[in-house]
């Protein structure tokens, strides 16, 4: 596809989905650099097009729109300092809570700063005065990028309006766009649709309960659908133990086991622990299965929390294109990063889980009685949704429900044989954590290799598990794990790879001067581990110098200096008693885990070979 091609495919793709979120008006100031989008709202038959010769006025103009309406409105200028003259419109959008859409088109970066006309630096312009600013950089002609440019304009209209607790307000996007700008005589661009066109993305924004119609229309889908599956990433720990964390626990629970989806829920939901029904645990190895994956496609994922460490699950919901994808963040954001969200629900987990269940219960109380007729999917015919309704959508659930156990199962008795035979790696620290954290203890994880080794091998338990999965840093992290021990909350165990010890060793100073003692369990295979799993790691000549990053530091001596316990074990099998003599000592101490890069690379793939075999792929 040629440049003028995207980006006029962009552009009618970009305006079709703001109509359908709700768009209704534009105000228009001309301009060159915004004739894609000019043209696009122009053409489309459903707008109300109000062109202004002043940038300024057009902006006010759709202020008041805004404010008489309700309604988002949207404004148009072109690059330069066009873009400045919606500035004061902005701050009283801000301050007003007006919902209004300032769409500032821009040159592509590669004429800023470069003395090109018109090009002034219009990153985030209006500074805090915005619910949300974003550049999403020039259209490109990526696979399936119809569900990226729809999930810009619906996420800009759904932030603009504002709701959970959020109030309506101001949206900047700055688009740039790159030449040719206009396409040919006659040439009229296409709207892109996707690869598995879902319908333009819902938002309900709602406060702590969902709104009674979301609720009955997922609790619809969900009792016909045949492949459920409920995901589960990091969520933020407090009361991770407490009766709110038990009770989002039993509320994930009893949605499995109404609808028979699979759980997937990752030790930093606060969800993988005992009694959650339909809880798999060896989704990583299973998912690099390509048969095992290709069979069991979900065709609907309500998920909770954050986007999934595990890098194969998150492949796995990309190429599944779930017809129905439910997010639910009561904080307002979008946490999407593969544009597969159909609803986005603002609004409280406990309080949405709870209402799903219990409308489900209520639709198939009414079904049984005759009440009420099978419900159907979106765009499903009455004789469709007969079809898949009763003992059929059952059976196949149960079938659903039922490979996945049987799978785990095997997946987890193939991963416990491997490393039985494996020498020490990672797993293997994961494992004798678990096993030996003392009661009440919490768990806090590094990024890079420990957090998705914790996601890999960790089993279900009680433990409250904490990481820095905002920005997924490794710096600070040492100063991290001993804020949680000050909390006093119970014993603390720090888990984290040698570079991201070091990385914050300063940190270490705090656990004498507070009276500190957490365990820090290193997994020191001297260096960045991570990136041995990483295409790089097949250029030997610059791999060890620039990724590899050996340190070659004494921990035990790290140790001495900050009056922290030491120990160093090399052999799986003292492990676990090293931690717990850690936790025995009463002291902050330190065990260190010391292995070689290029083993746990082998016993990591030793495992997943393993669960390959398991089932016989």
């Amino acid at each position: 596809m040629s440049g003028a091609d995207v980006t006029q495919r962009f552009a009618a793709t970009f305006v079709d989905e703001l109509v359908a979120g709700g768009l209704r008006e534009v105000c228009i100031a001309p301009g060159s650099r915004s004739a894609p989008l000019a043209m696009a709202f122009a053409r489309e038959p459903r707008l109300r097009t109000l062109v202004h010769i002043d940038e300024r006025c057009a902006a006010f103009f759709a202020l008041g729109l805004a404010q008489a309406t309700g309604r988002v409105v949207a404004v148009l200028c072109t690059s330069g300092t066009a873009a400045a003259e919606l500035h004061a419109a902005v701050v009283e959008a801000h301050h007003g809570r007006v919902p209004l859409l300032a769409l500032t088109a821009d040159r592509p970066p590669e004429l800023r700063d470069s003395g090109a006309p018109q090009t002034i630096d219009q990153l985030r312009i209006y500074g805090t005065a915005t619910r949300w600013s974003f550049d999403p950089g020039p259209p490109a002609d990526l696979p399936d990028v119809a569900r990226v440019w729809r999930r810009l304009a619906a996420r800009a209209m759904a932030t603009a309006l504002g709701g959970a607790g959020q109030p309506a307000g101001p949206v900047h996007l700055n688009l740039p766009f790159r030449e040719p700008l206009v396409p040919p005589p006659a040439a009229a661009p296409a709207i892109a649709t996707t690869a598995a066109p879902p319908p333009s993305v819902m938002v309900a924004s709602a406060g702590a309960a969902p709104p009674p119609p979301v609720v009955r229309d997922l609790a619809a889908t969900l009792r016909v659908s045949s492949r459920p599956m409920i995901v589960a990433g990091g969520m933020p720990a407090g009361g991770g133990r407490s009766r709110a964390g038990e009770a989002l626990a039993e509320a994930v629970d009893a949605l499995a086991e109404a609808t028979g989806a699979v759980v997937l829920a990752e030790p930093t939901s606060q969800l993988r622990r005992p009694g959650v029904g339909g809880l798999a645990i060896a989704y990583d190895a299973l998912l690099r299965i390509p048969e095992f994956a290709a069979a069991h496609h979900p065709d609907l994922v309500i998920r909770l929390g954050a986007p999934p460490t595990s890098r194969s699950l998150n492949q796995h919901l990309a190429a599944a294109h779930p017809a129905r994808f439910a997010l639910i963040d009561p904080d307002g954001g979008w946490l999407d990063p593969d544009a597969l969200a159909t609803d986005v629900i603002r609004a409280d987990p406990l309080a949405t889980l709870d209402a799903m269940v219990s409308e489900i219960r209520g639709q198939a109380a009414a079904a049984r009685d005759g009440r009420t007729p099978p419900p159907a999917l979106r765009g499903e015919t009455a004789d469709a949704a007969q079809a898949r309704a009763g003992t059929a959508a059952a059976r196949a659930r149960a079938a659903w429900r039922q490979s996945w156990s049987d799978a785990d199962a095997g997946a987890g008795a193939a991963i416990t044989s491997a490393l039985a035979a494996a020498p020490l790696f990672e797993a293997h620290a994961v494992r004798a954590l678990a096993t030996a954290l003392p009661p009440g203890a919490q768990v806090v994880v590094g990024s890079s290799m420990a957090i998705r080794d914790v996601d890999t091998f960790w089993p279900a338990s009680g433990a409250r598990l904490l990481a820095n999965r905002g920005a997924n840093g490794i710096d600070g992290f040492v100063s991290t794990g001993l804020g949680v021990a000050a909390a006093g909350a119970g014993p603390v165990a720090v888990l984290c790879g040698d570079l991201t010890l070091y990385h914050d060793m300063n940190g270490l100073w705090a656990a004498r001067r507070h009276g500190l003692s957490p365990v820090f369990v290193v997994l020191d295979n001297n260096g960045g581990g991570i990136f041995s799993f990483l295409p790089q790691a097949e250029h030997p000549d610059v791999f060890e110098e620039v990724f590899g990053t050996p340190l070659g530091l004494d921990l035990e001596k790290v140790a001495a200096l900050y009056d922290l316990h030491h120990q160093l074990v090399d052999r799986a099998e003292d492990v676990e008693p090293a931690i717990r003599a850690a936790f025995a000592s009463g002291r902050a101490a330190m065990v260190q885990v010391r292995f070689g890069r290029a083993g746990s690379v082998g016993a990591h793939r030793d495992c997943w070979g393993a669960v390959a075999e398991a089932l016989g792929g």
